[in-house]
């Protein structure tokens, strides 16, 4: 008896001195955070590919863990990033983490972002170069080339392609170049359809403004050409001509419908009365040039009238739509236009 207890007394020594000697292994929650920790340090370092291995490794130790859902997102995108084994990126990020980069720093970065295999880093680096060399730089023309790299890239992701084309389509608008913006996004119909939508109805709304000017302006060449006609016939009376051109009864509509819309406008809302004042004058104008044509016109065919009537007609939509564009192009929206 006296020999088993002293067996077992010794063994449990020996089990007591074997903990003592090999310390019992960190817990998995310990052991991923260490790693996250370190992979932490080595992306703040640009030692991306570290940083992956160590994300991937929070992941297979304690995916349960707090900062586990921080390291799948950090380890997604880093392998997204990862061509040229992250060289590309580490140069971009050196670029990025400067504080405003000066201009060789951005020209560098332009020369290296032409020799990047493909992915993603390269579109994304066109973009720093893009945006430093419009809003710092000034240099448009090298934005909107660089710009057009990242949007023409197929290896880029569909993000940041759409991003570099809503920006240059925003440089070249701030340009004054319509017809700039709508060749680009007509190149890329598919990569922002309410982009290529909106330069669409931005284009036909401008040719039909140009449209709509010149019927105005060959009108009013017209009635000028009328009423210097009417003054020089001999016999001539100027105050009958007058009488017969400008007619009270035009003058009460155009104030009828400049004035008491706008009235009625204000009285219901907050509204936009422009509209309303300037297709009442424009109205009275094309009316006088109407009438002036009629008295100085010496064809009195049914096929000449029906062409004044015509055109006058469209002197008036011309009215109506320049008086909508130049007040609130909002309202043209609900035409297509």
């Amino acid at each position: 008896m006296f020999t088993l207890r002293a067996g077992v007394f010794v063994l449990l020594l020996g089990l007591a001195a074997s903990a003592r000697a090999e310390p019992a292994a960190p817990e998995p929650r310990a052991r991923a955070k260490t790693s996250f920790e370190r992979a932490e340090r080595a992306a703040a370092e640009l030692r991306f590919g570290e940083a992956l291995a160590g994300y991937e490794a929070v992941l297979s130790i304690d995916p349960s863990a707090p900062f586990a859902k921080v390291a799948r997102a950090r380890a997604a995108d880093l392998r997204a990033h990862a061509e040229g084994d992250f060289a590309p990126l580490a140069r971009l990020e050196a670029v990025r983490r400067t504080p405003s980069p000066d201009r060789a720093t951005i020209e560098a970065l332009a020369r290296d972002a032409a020799t990047f295999p493909p992915g993603r880093v390269r579109a994304e680096a066109w973009l720093i170069v893009a945006e430093a060399f419009w809003h710092r730089f000034g240099a448009p023309d090298r934005a909107a080339s660089a710009l057009g790299e990242a949007i023409a890239d197929p290896s880029a992701d569909k993000l940041t392609r759409a991003l570099a084309l809503n920006e240059l389509v925003a440089l070249e608008r701030e340009r004054g170049d319509l017809a700039a913006a709508h060749h680009v996004v007509s190149r890329f119909p598919d990569l922002v359809p309410s982009l290529h939508a909106e330069i669409g109805r931005l284009v036909r709304r401008e040719k039909l403004a140009r449209a709509a000017a010149g019927v105005l302006g060959l009108l009013g060449l017209i009635g000028a050409f009328s009423i210097a006609r009417l003054f020089r016939r001999p016999g001539r009376d100027p105050e009958a001509i007058v009488r017969a051109v400008v007619r009270p009864s035009s003058v009460a509509f155009a104030l009828y419908l400049g004035g008491a819309a706008a009235i009625l406008v204000r009285h219901h809302g907050d509204g936009d009365v422009r509209p309303f004042l300037w297709l009442g004058f424009g109205v009275l104008g094309v009316d006088i040039v109407a009438r002036a044509w009629r008295l100085g016109s010496r064809d009195g065919r049914a096929a000449a009238r029906i062409g004044r009537a015509a055109l006058c007609m469209i002197g008036v939509l011309a009215v109506a739509f320049l008086s909508l564009e130049g007040a609130n192009a909002g309202y043209l929206e609900s035409f297509g236009l």
